[in-house]
Formats: C-alpha cells, sequence, structure tokens
C-alpha cells in the first residue's frame, strides 16, 4: 500500500528505511499489483513466492544518530539482521532508482538499531478484536490519539511532531494478528506491527489482561451500521409520499378542469391550490422528516458532521434549511400544475399576445400558423407538465421492486433489542442467528429492469438492478424530499472520501476462507461508486433543473408579461391580482429551488474534480492493459440456501472506460446545467426588460417592441 504520494527528497540528510526482517506477499495478491509498485513487489528465484520491501522516507541527521546506533558488522547477527532481508532491500532501491544489478560498492546500506523503551499499553490481538475494542472504548481512542474508524478495517489517527500535526491512515487485515500501541520518539502517533513482526524486533514488559472476554457474552455496544440496513423502513415513506404529494396535484387538475366544464366558479379561486398544496407539504414534510429518522444514524456515523454549502452548522439548522427545500419542491409541483390549467383556461384571451412576441422573435421565419395552432400556449403548457411529471414515473419504473424480487431485510430494524453486538464485534441476532454485514446484499428486480432485459438490451442499454438505498434516492427526487435527498449526495461522497482516502479496495477471499477488503483496485471502486452518484445527479439536473425549472419558469415569465401588458392596456392600477400575486409566488419558488440544485450541481464537479485527480495518473500508466487490475469477490446464496463465492475480474482496459464513462456523466451533467442556468438567466433578463419597456413587450432580437396593434 503507497501510503503518501509525497516526493522523495534528494540531499545530504535524505534516506530510506526499511526491516531487517524479509516478508512475503501471498502470491494471488502479488499477481494483482500495478507495475507502479514493481521496485517493492517482485517474484524470487524460486518461482514460487514473492518478496515485498516496505521502506519508508528517513532523515539523516544528528536526531536520527541520536535515537538509533549504527551496527558495523550486521552478518554477525542474522537474527535480526537477516541476509535475504538486506539483499531483497538492495534490489528493492536498483528496482526503484534504475541501478545497475551489480556493483554492490555503489550502494551502501548502514544497518542501526534502536533501543526506546515504552510506558504506554500494548494492546494485542486479530484486526478484528483490535477494531471491536477501539468501537467499544472511546477511553482507548483517545488514548492512541485514534480520530475515527472507517469501515471494518481502517482507522485514523493523529500524528504530532515538533510542533506539527496531521492525520495517518492504517487497514488492518482482520485474520492477522497485530500489536496496537503509542509510538513515543520522532514523532508521536498510534502505531500497528504483525504480532510476528513484533516478536522479532521487541518485547513485551508487565502484567498482562484480557480487554475482551472471549466468553461469548453479548452486550450493548456500539456499531458502525450501514444505511442500506434501514433504507427499507424509509423506501416505505418515500413511496407514499411521491404518491400522495403528486396525486395533490393531479386531483386538482382534474377538479378544475370538470369544475370549469361544469360552470363552478370557486375551483379556479386560489383556495383550491391552498387546499392541495397544503396537505401535500404537510404530508411530504412528515414523510421526510420519518424516513430520514431510520437513517439518520448509520448516515452520522459515517458523516460525522451536518454542513450546509461545504460549512459546518448545527443538527437544527441542517434540519431547518432542508424542510424548508422540501416545502418549495412541493410547493412547486402543485404551482406548476396549476398554471398548466390556468394557461389552458386563458388560452383564447393571451394568444394573439404570444403570437405577436414571437413573430418579432428570433424565431419569426416561421409561419404565423406555428404561434395559432401548434406551439400555443395551451398545447405548450401541457406538454411541459406531462415532461415534469418524468420526476415521478421514472423513479416508480427504476425504484419499485417487482412482485416476488425483494428479501426480506435479516437486520431487524424495528426490534433493535433482537440484535446484540459480540465482544468480538459481530452482530447477534435473536434465537442464534448471526448477521453479516459484509454479505448483506438487498436488491431487486424493477418495471425497468423488465423493459431492458424483453426491450432495449438489443440497444446496447444494460439490465441493472436496484438497492433500498437508490430506491429511496430516487423516491425522495420524485416528490421533492430535500432532507432525505440530502443524504442521497453526502452518502455516498463520504463513502468516496473514505475509499480514496484508506485506499478501500474490492472484497477479495483469503486463505481462511473469510472476504475482506484489500487496497487492489480501490481506484476502480471510487469511479463505480461516482458513476452513482453521478447519474443520480443527472437525474436531478434534467428532470428538476432543465424540465421542472427552467423550461417553466420561462414559459411561466412570459405569461407573467402579458398579464402585466393587459393590465397595461386596460389603464388599471391593480397590478397586484390574483394571477399576478399566483404567478410571483410560483416563479419565486421555481427560482429558490433552482439556487439549491445549483448548489449540488457545485459539489457534484468539486467530487468530480477530485476522484480525477486520484485516478487520473492510474488511468494513462494502465492503458488498455488486458491483464488482471482488480479482482471482486463476492457471495451469491443459491435457491438451496448454500452459499458460494464468485469473483468478477476487472483489467486495465475496462478500468480506462469506467474512467471515461465517469467523465462522461460529469460532462452531461455539466452541459445541462450550463443550458438550465441560462435559460433561468434569459428568463430572469425579459422579465426585467419586460418591466422597463414602456409598451410591456420585449424580446432578445429586437429589444422594446412597439404596442401591438
Amino acid at each position: 500500500q503507497r501510503e503518501n504520494d509525497e516526493p522523495l527528497l534528494h540531499n545530504d540528510e535524505a534516506g530510506l528505511i526499511a526491516y531487517t526482517k524479509s516478508q512475503d506477499m501471498e502470491p494471488d495478491l502479488a499477481k494483482q499489483q500495478p507495475k507502479v509498485v514493481d521496485p517493492f513487489v517482485w517474484a524470487r528465484d524460486d518461482g514460487k513466492t514473492f518478496a515485498v520491501v516496505q521502506t519508508w522516507p528517513v532523515e539523516i541527521n544528528k536526531a536520527f544518530e541520536q535515537a538509533f546506533r549504527k551496527v558495523e558488522n550486521p552478518e554477525s547477527d542474522p537474527v535480526h539482521f537477516e541476509p535475504r532481508a538486506l539483499s531483497e532491500f538492495k534490489t528493492s532501491m536498483r528496482k526503484l532508482f534504475q541501478l545497475p544489478k551489480s556493483g554492490d560498492d555503489e550502494l551502501k546500506v548502514m544497518s542501526v538499531v534502536r533501543e526506546r523503551k515504552h510506558d504506554t499499553p500494548i494492546y494485542i490481538g486479530t484486526g478484528e478484536h483490535l477494531m471491536a475494542m477501539l468501537r467499544i472504548s472511546k477511553t482507548v481512542r483517545e488514548e492512541l490519539m485514534i480520530e475515527s474508524l472507517v469501515g471494518r478495517k481502517c482507522l485514523q489517527c493523529r500524528w504530532e511532531c515538533e510542533g506539527r500535526t496531521g492525520t495517518h491512515q492504517w487497514q488492518l487485515d482482520l485474520s492477522t494478528e497485530f500489536c496496537l500501541y503509542l509510538k513515543q520518539g520522532w514523532d508521536t502517533m498510534a502505531c500497528i506491527k504483525p504480532k510476528t513482526q513484533f516478536d522479532y524486533d521487541s518485547h513485551t514488559i508487565g502484567r498482562e489482561n484480557n480487554i475482551i472476554n472471549q466468553d461469548g457474552a453479548c452486550k450493548n455496544l456500539p456499531y458502525m451500521m450501514d444505511v442500506e440496513w434501514f433504507a427499507p423502513e424509509a423506501f416505505s415513506w418515500t413511496l407514499t409520499s411521491a404518491v400522495l404529494v403528486w396525486s395533490c396535484a393531479i386531483v386538482m387538475v382534474l377538479l378544475r378542469w370538470y369544475g370549469a366544464a361544469s360552470g363552478w366558479g370557486w375551483v379556479n379561486t386560489p383556495v383550491v391550490l391552498v387546499i392541495a398544496a397544503s396537505v401535500a407539504i404537510a404530508f411530504a414534510l412528515w414523510a421526510d422528516f420519518s424516513a430520514m429518522k431510520w437513517c439518520i444514524v448509520p448516515w452520522m456515523q459515517t458523516m460525522k458532521k451536518f454542513e450546509v454549502l461545504g460549512r459546518q452548522c448545527s443538527f437544527g439548522t441542517f434540519l431547518a434549511i432542508h424542510l424548508l427545500g422540501t416545502f418549495f419542491q412541493v410547493l412547486t409541483i402543485q404551482t406548476n400544475a396549476w398554471f398548466m390549467l390556468t394557461a389552458v383556461q386563458e388560452n383564447n384571451d393571451v394568444v394573439e399576445y404570444w403570437q405577436y412576441l414571437w413573430e418579432n422573435s428570433a424565431f419569426g421565419f416561421l409561419p404565423n400558423s406555428t404561434w395559432e395552432t401548434w406551439f400555443t400556449p395551451k398545447w405548450l403548457a401541457i406538454f411541459l407538465w406531462w415532461l415534469s411529471t418524468v420526476q415521478l414515473t421514472l423513479p416508480l419504473l427504476t425504484s419499485v421492486p417487482l412482485p416476488g424480487t425483494k428479501k426480506r431485510c435479516p437486520f431487524p430494524t424495528r426490534s433493535a433489542r433482537d440484535a446484540e453486538v459480540l465482544q468480538s464485534g459481530e452482530v447477534l441476532i435473536k434465537h442464534g442467528t448471526r448477521f453479516k454485514p459484509e454479505l448483506y446484499h438487498n436488491h431487486f428486480h424493477t418495471i425497468w429492469t423488465k423493459v431492458t432485459v424483453y426491450v432495449l438490451e438489443v440497444w446496447g442499454f444494460h439490465s441493472v438492478v436496484c438497492t433500498y438505498r437508490e430506491g429511496v434516492a430516487n423516491l425522495a427526487l420524485a416528490s421533492g424530499l430535500r432532507y432525505t435527498g440530502s443524504m442521497s449526495l453526502s452518502y455516498p461522497r463520504q463513502q468516496l472520501t473514505d475509499i480514496m482516502q484508506f485506499h478501500e479496495g474490492y472484497t477479495v477471499k483469503k486463505k481462511d476462507g473469510n472476504l475482506e477488503p484489500l487496497p487492489m483496485g480501490w481506484e476502480l471502486r471510487a469511479l463505480k461508486e461516482f458513476q452513482k452518484l453521478a447519474r443520480y445527479q443527472l437525474n436531478r439536473v434534467f428532470f428538476i433543473m432543465f424540465c421542472k425549472l427552467a423550461l417553466q419558469m420561462n414559459l411561466q415569465i412570459t405569461f407573467f408579461m402579458i398579464f402585466h401588458i393587459k393590465q397595461k392596456e386596460k389603464e388599471s392600477d391593480e397590478y397586484m391580482n390574483e394571477n399576478t400575486v399566483m404567478g410571483m409566488i410560483s416563479i419565486t419558488s421555481l427560482l429558490l429551488n433552482f439556487f439549491s440544485e445549483f448548489t449540488d450541481v457545485v459539489m457534484i464537479t468539486i467530487v468530480f474534480c477530485r476522484v480525477r485527480s486520484q485516478v487520473r495518473k492510474t488511468v494513462l500508466q494502465t492503458g488498455d492493459s488486458s491483464k488482471v487490475f482488480a479482482q471482486e469477490d463476492f457471495v451469491v446464496e443459491k435457491e438451496e440456501g448454500d452459499e458460494s463465492v464468485q469473483s468478477i475480474i476487472h483489467s486495465g482496459k475496462d478500468f480506462k472506460e469506467e474512467y471515461y464513462m465517469a467523465m462522461r456523466l460529469w460532462w452531461s451533467t455539466i452541459l445541462v446545467a450550463i443550458f438550465s442556468t441560462w435559460l433561468i438567466g434569459y428568463a430572469l433578463l425579459k422579465a426585467v426588460c419586460a418591466v422597463k419597456c414602456s409598451s410591456g413587450y420585449w424580446e432578445f432580437s429586437s429589444g422594446c417592441l412597439p404596442p401591438m396593434g
């Protein structure tokens, strides 16, 4: 594992230091290493084993000379200074600095030893037990200056050195026995060393205490949970909210249409909109809070803080801002439906003004019948409203499980008392059932899955399944739940950060049969996680920012201009009539929602730039190689109830294709966002200029127009 990308210094004090004991790497893992680590991992001459050299930069100065004692004849102590370790360290340096293979005189190696007593406790156990202890004991974490735990096997600690401070990441093999202690010397930080290595160069002092009991007793202990375990509970709330919010809009449209045909004048009063919007908003806020209530604990275990626009804030501020966002999202759904029917009813009264504006625009070359018959306010309003309903229909097609395809979640979300955490870190459910988080996958088939298989697959579309976390994100999009939707952006964004920071690759089956995430392929995994995030954001940008906000705002501002012109022609001083008030409320809601969506586009751009900077160099080095780049092992449950481990092999070419796919998704998002922003800007410009023009008529290509007639 490459710990950082800091350049090696080249001066009189710069040096590299390594262990005096030779080390091996498993052949399967060694064969998957990228070419960049060739100077540190290679096959030995016996053709069976692979050598691995761990080395770190060090400054050979007075402080180093005081801390270490030089050994003049290391060959006299082959137990602590293995000849093979010295030979392999020299080989590594020749490979790294591209030195000739022969000529030991050109490569000087200094053997040193350091003797120092540590008075701090040392914790010994497997990686799994040490991580369990750290999850349980806040006192131990503070004692070892450990700031956070990530996933099953990663931790981040703070280091201090001569007034400077920073962070360092460690990854533990869960089945290997380690020694964990606070290193004090040149720097102070938590140090993790394999037990075999510790026994080779160190020894313990004092009495041994058993920190973790091995009697199998269960206790109520903290545990790092996954949002996916609780997503099925939140799913029902988001689905119900999507159906009810859009039902209110559709019922309002049908009521106004039927009522107008029946001569019911009251159906066109704002009271109808207020009632429909109030019911939809009230339930959406309740559903938004209830859905997030199921997910907030595992979400916060990953996020660790609340942020708005990249700034840390309190929970109350975070909750208020996002529930306010939900309020305006749902209000926009209702006002767009109201405006659509208003445009239909007012079509005959405004079509003459509509035609005059279009004839003097850049599209004036089209025949007049275009604006009188085909491209009328009525049909354009109906089309745009129908287009905005894709915000509902697409999530229903891609996120609702088909009957018989969903599995019951083994984690008891509604009865947490039935789940207990063993002191070994495992989850034990009532009646002795063991829940294996790393093996849990709860996905299902949707209507879109079947459509792809039977119709679209021949055109190059790929069949995909949906998880409940993805379903919650899509259905939150459908009804405008910003509080729940914030998790859909921040949670995968933090997962991406952890993958890149801790180099968390795919799970691989180890010799003991257990699956464990390894650093191999973390770049590919980061790209795939970003693609999930980018696809969700692309849907938001297209269906909300473009279809629902940008196009609707242009149409509604045009209607606002026409109503303003009609008021001028009547020489009426009543500017704040019903239509004006309703139009201002609707346009303001659209504008606020646009700013909210735009900030999400900025955040996804920042994430893409970080991912690209982390993986681009590896993409260029790997190229179109057909060699194994990463291996992904996973458990498949057979119909008989048995489980088998299957593997997916990813080549360098696959990695490059995923990189370009991520770029295409980001560029698609940016281009749609830029075009939508231009449309919004044009709509606002049109509104301002129309107010300034004495006639009230304005077009971009013609400027202020004379009065019609």
